[in-house]
């Protein structure tokens, strides 16, 4: 083994190590969590079968992990999903060595103490492992944290002000939880998968975020709405009032869909004003950066920033803002 290899193994124990210290036990289930787990177990119970057998690569990753992720739901304990391999593979970083840059990097930020020091004291629910450098919070809020900051910092626009937000594949409903602990007050609408739609609820309704079924949409001006139709989609964002300050997320999310499915949402984008994106450079059959070039330059509307993620190799952020010239 070489020395490299082995100084990483042995930071990765000693991590682990100090982590299992600062961890706590899970208590006995209240009846409002078992509840919650049962409600979640009855959305998976009437999810409808995910064919994958023709699916593309890009495609049938994400039904597998869907499929494992019921399994899951249906048969361990829910309380402690954050724990399970197939949350921490695909929606969650835990022990990953840039969350020190990406804490750093907040901890510049004019308003470290007074806005994002309380924004990213992470919930209990899930049974998140804390981050053993700043176990107030975790390394998945941290990373989405870092995100947000870099939107606010490029675009010069707060979350605060933004009125209306869809997510694309909104990973556990995390991100979400975040925006409205930053002061965001807005309708915040996750498109995903059923599986993932019914973990969203279950952790965003557990951790004091109003969730609203999608009838209500779009009275309820506040709160988050969990969809996972993409006709009932199209319906919602096509029909909701426009409000100016919209903005539209998807952090390696819509870069991990194929090519037809993305041509049916990205039009629906067409009253967004505000983008906060990041994608690795290819993505099963897709190229991405390609992709995406393509689309910047339909949206001739939108000042585009686009820089590669020095700490994450491959991997590219892609904000935007109203063009003032257009």
């Amino acid at each position: 083994m070489g020395l490299k290899k082995m100084a990483r193994k042995g930071r990765r124990v000693f991590i682990k190590s100090v982590t299992g210290i600062l961890d706590r036990p899970l208590p006995a289930p209240s009846e409002r969590e078992r509840n919650g787990v049962e409600e979640m177990r009855n959305r998976i119970r009437a999810c409808p079968s995910l064919e994958k057998a023709d699916a593309p690569p890009s495609e049938k990753e994400w039904l597998e992990t869907h499929e494992r992720l019921c399994e899951c739901i249906l048969h361990e304990d829910p309380r402690e999903f954050l724990r399970w391999d197939v949350v921490s593979k695909t929606m969650s970083v835990a022990f990953a060595g840039y969350i020190q840059q990406e804490l750093d990097y907040l901890k510049t930020r004019p308003d470290w103490k007074t806005r994002w020091s309380p924004s990213i004291v992470e919930s209990a629910v899930g049974h998140p492992i804390p981050y053993w450098k700043y176990p107030r919070s975790s390394g998945n809020l941290i990373h989405h944290a870092c995100h947000v900051a870099q939107f606010e910092e490029k675009t010069g626009s707060a979350v605060h002000d933004i009125k209306f937000v869809f997510e694309f594949g909104g990973g556990y409903g995390s991100l979400c939880r975040l925006f409205h602990n930053l002061g965001f007050q807005g309708p915040y609408l996750i498109f995903d998968l059923p599986g993932f739609s019914a973990l969203q609820q279950f952790y965003l309704k557990s951790s004091g975020v109003p969730v609203h079924p999608v009838q209500r949409f779009p009275e309820e001006t506040g709160g988050a709405f969990c969809v996972s139709d993409l006709d009932l989609l199209r319906e919602m964002l096509l029909h909701y009032p426009d409000v100016g300050s919209s903005l539209f997320i998807a952090t390696w999310s819509i870069s991990e869909t194929p090519l037809d499915l993305r041509q049916r949402v990205l039009p629906l984008l067409a009253g967004f004003n505000f983008f906060l994106m990041a994608y690795q450079d290819r993505f099963g059959e897709v190229r991405n950066s390609e992709e995406f070039r393509k689309w910047q330059a339909d949206r001739q509307d939108i000042a585009w920033m686009e820089w590669s993620i020095h700490h994450l190799p491959g991997n590219r952020y892609l904000m935007g803002t109203e063009n003032p010239h257009v």
